[in-house]
C-alpha cells in the first residue's frame, strides 16, 4: 500500500462548481424570498489514504429547501461520493441531511458500500493482508424539544465480511476476533447545538450523545451495546481565523465484537492512522485545529490530536500508552453561500503512521 504523502500532487486537483440559475418567471419583489444562492457543489478528488491507497473519485452535494423556510434556516442536502484506488479498494454512498419546520426536525439517512483491501502492520513483526467488505444503511431523526436541544433516535444495519489473503492472515483475524457478521441496532440521540453555521461554524458548541443496543435476536453475534460522546467547540479568533476543538469518547460493553470496536483513524479521530489497525473497546481522544480563511476561496488549517485506547482482548495491538498525530491542510471553498469546503489534509502520527485525506466539508 502506498505510504508516501502526495500532497503537492493533490493541490493540482481543482474543484468545480455548478450552479442553478433563478426561475425565469417574474415574481413581485414583495413576494420574493431571500436568494438562497448556489444549489450545487461538485469536486473531482484524488485520494491518498493510509487505509485504502491512492486513487480517483468524485463527490457532489445538492442543496434544497423543504416546505416553508426562513433565510437563517440551514438548507437540506443530498451528498453522493465514490472512489476507486490502486489497491483495488472502492467505496460509494449516498447521504442526506434534512432540516424541517424551521430546523425543528433534523434527519440523516444514508446507504454505503465499500470493499477495502487492508494491509496492517503487526506489532510483533510482519503484515496482515485481508479485504473487508461492508454494506451499511443508517437513519437518524431528532426533534427540537427546547432551544438548541434535540432528542430522537437512530437505527443502523451493517453487513461486514472478511477475506484473508493467506492462512497466516486468517490467523491474525482469528486473533483479533474478526468474523463475518450482520449487526442491527437502535438507540437514542441527544444533541445540544449552538453553532452559528452547521457546515463551517465560527462560534458555538455541538454536544452529541449517541448509543446503540444490538440484541442477539436481531442477528447480532450476542447482546451488546455501544455509546459515544462528542463535544465540538468553535471560537472565532478573528474574522478569518477559527479555533476548532473536539473531545470524543466511545465505549462498548464487554461482548462488543471486533467489527464494532472503537478505532483510530475513523471519523477523523485521529487523522494519520489506518482505520482498524489500532482498535480497542474504549477510546478517548482530543483534537485542536486552527482554520485560516486566507482569501474568499482559499484556506489553510493546522491540527493536532491525542488518543488513548483500552481493551484487554486487544492489548497486544495497543502498543502505545498515548497515540498522537498532527498535520496541515488546504481548503478550497466550493460553495460560499453554504460554506462548503473541499479539503486536503496531510497527517503524521507516531509509529510511522501517515496519510492524506481528501473530501468535502470539515473534519469536524
Amino acid at each position: 500500500m502506498m505510504r508516501t504523502c502526495l500532497l503537492l500532487c493533490l493541490l493540482f486537483c481543482f474543484p468545480m462548481i455548478f450552479t442553478i440559475g433563478a426561475d425565469a418567471q417574474e415574481i413581485p419583489d414583495a413576494q420574493k424570498k431571500p436568494d438562497r444562492g448556489k444549489n450545487f457543489a461538485f469536486a473531482p478528488i484524488v485520494i491518498s489514504n493510509p487505509n485504502i491507497g491512492s486513487g480517483l473519485g468524485a463527490a457532489g452535494m445538492y442543496f434544497f429547501d423543504i416546505g416553508d423556510w426562513r433565510a437563517e434556516d440551514p438548507r437540506s442536502s443530498v451528498q453522493a461520493i465514490g472512489a476507486y484506488t490502486n489497491t483495488d479498494s472502492y467505496f460509494y454512498g449516498l447521504l442526506s441531511s434534512l432540516y424541517l419546520y424551521h430546523d425543528t426536525i433534523r434527519g440523516n439517512f444514508g446507504i454505503f458500500r465499500a470493499n477495502i483491501n487492508n494491509e496492517y502492520d503487526i506489532p510483533w513483526g510482519g503484515e496482515a493482508e485481508f479485504s473487508t467488505g461492508a454494506i451499511a444503511a443508517l437513519g437518524l431523526l431528532t426533534y427540537r424539544v427546547w432551544d438548541n436541544v434535540y432528542i430522537g433516535g437512530q437505527a443502523l444495519v451493517v453487513d461486514v465480511s472478511y477475506d484473508p489473503d493467506t492462512p497466516a492472515d486468517g490467523d491474525y483475524l482469528d486473533l483479533v476476533g474478526a468474523e463475518d457478521s450482520t449487526t442491527t441496532g437502535i438507540g437514542p440521540v441527544i444533541s445540544y447545538d449552538t453553532r452559528d453555521n452547521v457546515n463551517y461554524p465560527s462560534s458555538g458548541t455541538l454536544v452529541e450523545v449517541k448509543g446503540y443496543y444490538k440484541p442477539e435476536a436481531w442477528g447480532n453475534e450476542t447482546d451488546y451495546a455501544v455509546a459515544d460522546l462528542a463535544v465540538n467547540h468553535y471560537i472565532g479568533l478573528t474574522e478569518t481565523h477559527v479555533l476548532a476543538l473536539r473531545a470524543y469518547g466511545r465505549t462498548g460493553t464487554e461482548d462488543t465484537p471486533y467489527s464494532d470496536k472503537s478505532r483510530l483513524g475513523q471519523q477523523s479521530d485521529l487523522r494519520g492512522f489506518k482505520s482498524g489497525e489500532v482498535s480497542g473497546r474504549t477510546l478517548l481522544s482530543g483534537q485542536a485545529e486552527i482554520r485560516w480563511q486566507f482569501t474568499e476561496k482559499i484556506g489553510f488549517v493546522a491540527f493536532g490530536g491525542l488518543a488513548k485506547l483500552w481493551d484487554d482482548e486487544l492489548e497486544e495491538l495497543i502498543t502505545k500508552d498515548l497515540y498522537y498525530s498532527g498535520g496541515v491542510g488546504f481548503r478550497y471553498m466550493l460553495n460560499s453561500d453554504q460554506k462548503i469546503n473541499f479539503r486536503i489534509d496531510a497527517a503524521i502520527g507516531n509509529g510511522d503512521n501517515e496519510g492524506i485525506y481528501v473530501g468535502i466539508q470539515e473534519a469536524f
